[in-house]
């Protein structure tokens, strides 16, 4: 089951992992953007972790919601709007139970995915963090259907999301800013891609951690 006290140590362990990365993040953002998506998300990652744990929650839903809002605070952009959606789907994945499991979280990755795909504008191989976040949903809901527990659905979507991220550097952009000079990034990984593929791997190994404990 993902309770609150669970969703709350995977959005800290999301900062954390985001908040390491985040000078990787902006370089890869500065070869095509404005080279401040590694701060922007570490910071809107902080202030989601600070309300996960500071918020009066009593459901898993509620600390992801609280994350969402944060993302749609804190950071401006078509960042902020795209990563708050996506929280704010896997929260109403999870609030369709009082005791919500590996099933529902990934419904809410599904709703997650399509509501970054319209909000967005974009479509895998279009260099963007759909790239990483469908073939995370996709081995995800795979994993489920072969009624794997949570931390191993997590796993392979954190595993997909990473092969995901590491094929955009052969794709030029077709959304985004980075579109209007597509070749500049030819070569480089897409930096929401690797956010994703670095939120996933956080709650992964998060979930794998407390299994050995």
């Amino acid at each position: 089951m993902i309770d609150r006290d669970l969703a709350v140590r995977l959005v800290v362990a999301a900062s954390t992992r985001v908040n390491d990365h985040q000078e990787e993040l902006s370089r890869l953002d500065s070869v095509a953007g404005d080279g401040d998506h590694g701060v922007n998300m570490a910071t809107a990652l902080a202030e989601a972790a600070r309300r996960a744990q500071q918020g009066d929650h009593s459901t898993a839903a509620d600390v992801m919601r609280a994350a969402g809002s944060a993302f749609h605070e804190t950071v401006g952009g078509a960042a902020g709007a795209l990563f708050g959606s996506f929280f704010g789907a896997l929260a109403a994945g999870l609030s369709r139970s009082a005791a919500p499991d590996a099933s529902l979280l990934v419904a809410g990755m599904e709703k997650g995915l399509a509501r970054v795909a319209r909000v967005g504008k974009a479509e895998p191989g279009h260099k963007t963090m759909i790239d990483a976040l469908a073939p995370a949903v996709s081995d995800a809901r795979k994993s489920v259907d072969r009624h794997d527990d949570l931390g191993s659905v997590m796993a392979a979507a954190a595993r997909a999301a990473r092969r995901g991220a590491r094929a955009t550097a052969g794709m030029r952009p077709s959304a985004g800013r980075a579109r209007f000079a597509p070749d500049h990034s030819l070569g480089t990984e897409d930096p929401g891609a690797n956010t994703v593929a670095l939120v996933l791997e956080s709650w992964a190994d998060q979930l794998s951690s407390e299994v050995r404990a």
